[in-house]
């Protein structure tokens, strides 16, 4: 089976920052935008000069974030990946992308039209997220959509040429159920954690459980 790449997203705290440092993730995330687990430019850029980026990728996390605010918030801070996590518009992202030197990758909530909102963004994206919106919330609701409609998405992905990540409800009981869809790669934020902080014990079982089924 192919082996799907990790993020851990919404770290906010030095403990968060240590047990993602200490997984196999090759991704790290930090939300930006409104959020019990927001960050700030602060945190984030005294998490990076103590060694955070000589060991993984990093995903910044933006809901219907005005550009020069984003430009503002990145500006000399060494990251990899824009995350645009709202109904950010495909005009929205051509601009950014002219902008920014970071990839782009765009979050598209599972809905019944959401392939169609997929091929709005072809030529403009580095690759896309499919998450689970609940209510008013973006994402970090630990609830998962139907994954039967995971290939879906994986074919649009891969019929622009751009990687298709899973968000939404993922946690170490539930990973190798997804694993089957063969996902380029997993998004975990809630389902990796104890009482709001990231759990070592369950990045362990995850781990654990994506090497059983051969993937990493």
């Amino acid at each position: 089976m192919p082996h799907p790449l990790l993020k851990l997203c919404g770290n906010h705290s030095e403990h968060d920052v240590s047990v993602a440092s200490s997984s196999t993730a090759e991704y790290i995330g930090f939300v930006f935008a409104k959020s019990k687990r927001r960050v700030s430019r602060e945190q984030l850029q005294l998490w990076l000069q103590n060694g955070l980026k000589e060991q993984k990728k990093i995903v910044t996390l933006f809901v219907n974030e005005p550009i020069e605010e984003i430009q503002r918030q990145l500006v000399d801070l060494n990251v990899d990946i824009i995350q645009c996590h709202g109904n950010e518009p495909a005009e929205y992202i051509k601009q950014l992308k002219s902008l920014v030197k970071q990839s782009i990758w765009k979050v598209i909530h599972h809905h019944d039209n959401a392939l169609e909102t997929m091929k709005t963004y072809e030529g403009l994206v580095d690759g896309y997220v499919i998450d689970c919106k609940v209510g008013q919330q973006w994402g970090g609701t630990g609830i998962s959509f139907d994954w039967r409609f995971v290939p879906q998405y994986i074919e649009e992905g891969h019929r622009q040429h751009v990687p298709v990540w899973i968000a939404g409800g993922i946690n170490p009981n539930n990973v190798q159920n997804l694993l089957r869809y063969e996902p380029d790669g997993i998004d975990l934020s809630s389902g990796i954690e104890e009482n709001g902080r990231k759990s070592y014990e369950l990045v362990r079982q995850l781990e654990e459980r994506m090497n059983r089924n051969g993937t990493k």
